[in-house]
Parts: C-alpha cells; sequence; structure tokens
C-alpha cells in the first residue's frame, strides 16, 4: 500500500484549479458539439455539472485548509 499523502493547501488548490479546469472545458465543448441529439447534449452537460461540483469541493477543502492556516505553515 502507497503511504498516504498529506493534503496541503496548495495541492487542494492545484486539485480544485484542475477541476474547474476541466468542467469549464466540457462546458464549451456543449458549444462546439455539431449534429448531436439533445439526449447526447443533456449527456454531456451532466458530466460537466459533476465536475463542477466536485471542483466546489475542491475549493472547499482548500478553504478549510486556509483557514487552519496550513498555507502559512510551510509544510
Amino acid at each position: 500500500m502507497m503511504p498516504r499523502e498529506e493534503l496541503t493547501w496548495d495541492r487542494a488548490m492545484q486539485r480544485a484549479y484542475e477541476a474547474v479546469s476541466l468542467s469549464e472545458q466540457l462546458y464549451d465543448e456543449i458549444d462546439t458539439v455539431e449534429g448531436h441529439s439533445n439526449v447526447d447534449i443533456e449527456q454531456h452537460l451532466r458530466r460537466a455539472e459533476v465536475k463542477a461540483a466536485h471542483a466546489q469541493t475542491w475549493v472547499a477543502v482548500a478553504q478549510a485548509l486556509g483557514i487552519q492556516g496550513d498555507r502559512y505553515e510551510g509544510r
């Protein structure tokens, strides 16, 4: 088993940024989809919404770590 990595504010912010970027990319792809049915577009939108919720979770984790002072402790 791999050792558990300690989560820092920087890492949480990086994960949040990655999730936000992926969510925005999926939303942008919806606009460029041509020739797909409404069902396909709705499924794509749902994936984007799941990624947006994932991003919100990482932002909340980063906020909690920031409140704890993690980003100032220099871990």
